[in-house]
Parts: C-alpha cells; structure tokens; sequence
C-alpha cells in the first residue's frame, strides 16, 4: 500500500547552483506548486524553497527525472529577469521561505514532466491541520536531499519519518514555526513536510486519513555545550549538536507569498 502518493514525490527536486568550474554544488531541496487561476483549470506553477537557500544567487540549478525514468535532466532556472530580482519572500522577515514564479516555456523549452501540488488540493494550512486531528505524536514525512545525497540515476528524494512535537496556534501566532521531531541535516532546507494518514484514532476524535502538504523545514534547534577550562574558568569550545527538533513553516506562509504575486501581476496587467 503507497502512503505517500507518487505525485508528491516526484514534485520535490534538488536545488543546486552551478561552480566556476561549471560543475553543480547541491545546497538544497525545493517543490513545485501549481495554483489553478480560473475556471477553465489553468494554473501557474511555482517553485518553493527557503529563502536562504536562493537569495545570494542570480541562478540555481533544478533536477528532473523523464517521463519515463530514464534519464536524469538538469535546467537551470535564472532568479533575475533584467536585472530585476523575481524570486519573492514574506513581508515578514523571519519567515525563511521563497518562492520564485515559473511559466510553461520554463518546462516546454527543457522538455521536463511537470508535477507539483495543487495548492488548493493538496496543502492545508496550520488551522486546517488542527481541525482535523492533527496534534502533538502525529507522524510526519520530510521529503528532501540531505548532505549532497543526489543521486544521478533517480531524482526521487529522501524520505525521513518523524512526528508533530508542538503544534499550537500560540506557537504559530508568536514563532511563524511549529516544531517537529525529526533529524534534518544540510540539503534538507526547502524539504515539504508531508502528513502521514491515520487510520485509527481515539473515538470521537478526528483524523485526518490522507497525505497533505503540511509545511516547509527551513532549520533546526541546535544543542549548544560550553566547556570551560578548570584554571581560568572561561570557557575554551562550545560544541554545538542537532538537537532533533526542526522548525517548520506552516502552508499558510506559502499561501500568502503566491496571493502577493498573483495580485501583482494582475495589477501590472490593469
């Protein structure tokens, strides 16, 4: 039985930039969006990735696999267009997430499979989480390309298992971050968190039996030891460990990022 739906999978891609020696350095994963416009069921595609990920580059580099698996494909997929800066973030600066507007010619012209969440399909935003069953313990996948594990053969990401270890509107409110227990090293930043179904539940309770888009890892809680030298007293290293507890940003960011861009383009189009 497939728990994670295929789709999802093949929507995540790892994000890269290329060297002076044109060869690709892997810095870290990223997603595809695709927002459906009007009624006739066009969409817009869009690439989420954290904002530190991308913003210090003019270019990155994205993976494919075909249509039929068979070969790996690499697009570069420039973040200037005339100078001007089309990669968007949050108003709110502590929230690490980008999102970069793509078009089909993107897609047509590299000759690359398009698949991505539908953001009004397949997301649900921190409340909509809560309200159906979603709580401390609930299983979560991340899916993303941790330490450079790219391999040239399959694009197919890395899934790691972990759970909601607090998840509170108050938290959300104060924070922009819910957090969940899952080990998430160098490459996973940009990594969609996604929900695993429930099956079972206590009675009277929701659950939620399907996999959504949940949020987005952009960090993780470091755990910071001080040793001191017993003559002087001061301290002479500080060791700093992966503590296990990630920072997510919850879909809602995601959601208003693309609002943001959608509505200037339609006022650039008045």
């Amino acid at each position: 039985m497939a728990i994670i739906p295929e789709l999802f999978l093949r929507a995540v891609t790892s994000v890269g930039i290329r060297t002076k020696n044109d060869e690709i350095k892997w810095i870290g994963s990223g997603f595809f969006l695709l927002k459906v416009v009007d009624d006739a069921g066009n969409g817009k595609p869009f690439l989420v990735t954290n904002k530190h990920v991308v913003e210090s580059h003019d270019s990155i580099v994205l993976m494919f696999n075909d249509e039929n698996n068979h070969e790996v494909i690499y697009a570069d997929a420039p973040l200037l267009d005339d100078g001007k800066n089309i990669c968007y973030f949050h108003e709110n600066k502590i929230i690490d997430i980008a999102v970069v507007p793509l078009n089909g010619n993107f897609f047509n012209d590299n000759h690359l499979p398009f698949y991505a969440f539908n953001i009004d399909e397949h997301t649900m935003t921190s409340k909509e989480l809560l309200g159906s069953g979603v709580e401390e313990g609930t299983f979560i996948y991340m899916l993303g390309f941790p330490m450079e594990l790219v391999n040239n053969n399959s694009t197919l990401p890395i899934c790691r298992l972990g759970c909601i270890a607090r998840i509170k509107e108050s938290q959300i409110a104060e924070t922009a971050n819910y957090l969940v227990d899952l080990q998430n090293f160098p490459g996973n930043s940009g990594s969609p968190i996604i929900t695993r179904p429930e099956i079972i539940s206590i009675q009277g309770t929701p659950r939620l039996n399907r996999s959504v888009l949940a949020g987005i890892v952009h960090s993780y809680i470091p755990y910071r030891e001080e040793l001191q030298s017993r003559q002087t007293g001061l301290v002479v290293e500080l060791r700093t460990e992966n503590s296990g507890i990630a920072l997510v940003h919850p879909v809602e960011y995601i959601r208003e990022i693309i609002d943001h861009i959608l509505a200037n383009q339609d006022h650039d189009k008045a």
